[in-house]
């Protein structure tokens, strides 16, 4: 997973999903990233999020990339 903030400039943080679990009313989404630094980043999801999320996975757009991903095995570009 690539991540990107506006705090810090062009870097490029990379990283894995470490979990996924609920609590406290929000879907809490961890991430666990390599490089540059390490950290623990929380998601916290609500309701209206999690519907949004699952609304935008069956997008056209989004499932034409996840039958397209069997095919091609490089790694995207720079975002």
């Amino acid at each position: 997973m690539r991540l990107r903030s506006t705090g810090l400039g062009k870097t490029e943080l990379r990283g894995d999903i470490a979990s996924l679990e609920a609590r406290s009313g929000l879907l809490i989404l961890h991430v666990q990233t390599t490089s540059p630094m390490k950290w623990h980043i929380r998601a916290g999801m609500q309701r209206k999020d999690v519907f949004k999320l699952v609304r935008s996975i069956f997008c056209l757009s989004v499932m034409k990339y996840m039958v397209g991903l069997a095919n091609n095995r490089e790694e995207p570009k720079e975002f």
